[in-house]
């Protein structure tokens, strides 16, 4: 009776985690849809006013539309109430860190993005989920060490940085090599602190409802915009006028805001906590592959071969990640 409920609850734990993969690799594409237009975004006026740090203004914009996203999707959950009542507890706190983590890796990324362009900047970030892999296994405990799962990790590493072209891909016509350096440091930068903030949901999870840590972590970061927009950029109000008289970029924030709040709830909070940090982290990262991939074809990049082969490498990983629960379902079922 014993070994029965055994298999029952590993069939039904090995059906989870497949099931938040899935979700974390089907919410990847709203990530590109939402941060591909930041590769662009820096050359285009009222951004170029503050070079490389305009699209921050964007991001701010962009932020409110995810966090009304977010919150409408607590709403019909029905877990609004519970937004709030974090603040009654000590662990609100924790909120806060995981709003400041993901926030600083948007900062990165946009900056990173406007000098180096989001062809290049989003393979680098997107090994966010290989750093964030590599903290849980350390810290939390996850297992890593498995066949299928290093047999994925090998193919999503690989097929990123192919998709990248080797780092040969052409950055922003002017761009001087030190700046592309700095861009690209940047980028990797934006990927050990998304790694973080990764391991932070996983963990915080166990704390808080993950509805709330998400209301949260989105509301956080959208005040750190603030502060951070009003701190080191002068043409913050400039430029966030010049949007405000301007129905267009209304419309740009509106849908790319509603995306990153789409990609919050499926790939980070839905795909980590059912999936782990492992499988759900690493292929919630594969969004910055959709970046790339709209940086240089909807939002007027140029195209490359290598993106194609990288991009078909990437999800080959995803399917190897997603055979791992597979044959655990396998055998049970034998």
């Amino acid at each position: 009776m014993n070994q029965s409920l055994n298999d029952i609850k590993l069939l039904q734990e090995s059906r989870k985690v497949r099931i938040g993969m899935v979700y974390a690799a089907l919410g990847a594409p709203m990530l590109g849809l939402a941060f591909g237009f930041a590769g662009m975004a820096g050359a285009l006026h009222p951004f170029d006013m503050a070079y490389p740090t305009g699209p921050m203004t964007f991001q701010f914009f962009e932020y409110m539309f995810g966090v009304l996203t977010i919150f409408i999707y607590s709403f019909i959950v029905g877990t609004a109430k519970d937004n709030f009542r974090v603040f009654r507890s000590k662990i609100s706190w924790y909120g806060v860190f995981m709003a400041m983590t993901g926030m600083m890796g948007d900062f990165l990324f946009f900056a990173s993005s406007a000098i180096v362009g989001g062809a290049i900047a989003g393979p680098l970030a997107g090994l966010f989920g290989f750093w964030g892999a590599v903290v849980t296994s350390i810290v939390y405990r996850e297992k890593i060490m498995q066949k299928w799962t290093l047999i994925g990790i090998a193919f999503i590493v690989i097929g990123i940085w192919v998709a990248s072209g080797g780092m040969a891909l052409a950055a922003p016509a002017g761009v001087s090599s030190t700046a592309i350096l700095i861009g690209a440091g940047m980028g990797l930068l934006a990927a050990i602190v998304y790694g973080i903030e990764s391991f932070a949901i996983a963990a915080g999870s166990d704390m808080m409802p993950e509805e709330s840590s998400l209301f949260w972590r989105a509301g956080w970061a959208l005040v750190g915009a603030v502060i951070i927009n009003f701190v080191i950029m002068p043409k913050f109000t400039d430029i966030a006028s010049v949007m405000l008289q301007d129905p267009k970029w209304w419309a740009y924030a509106a849908v790319t805001g509603g995306a990153w709040g789409t990609y919050m709830i499926v790939s980070l909070y839905i795909g980590i906590n059912t999936a782990g940090t492992v499988g759900g982290g690493l292929l919630a990262s594969t969004g910055f592959v959709w970046t790339t991939f709209l940086s240089m074809t909807v939002y007027g990049g140029n195209w490359s071969t290598s993106l194609m082969l990288g991009s078909l490498i990437l999800f080959l990983g995803i399917g190897v990640m997603l055979l791992r629960p597979a044959e655990l379902i396998a055998k049970v079922r034998s």
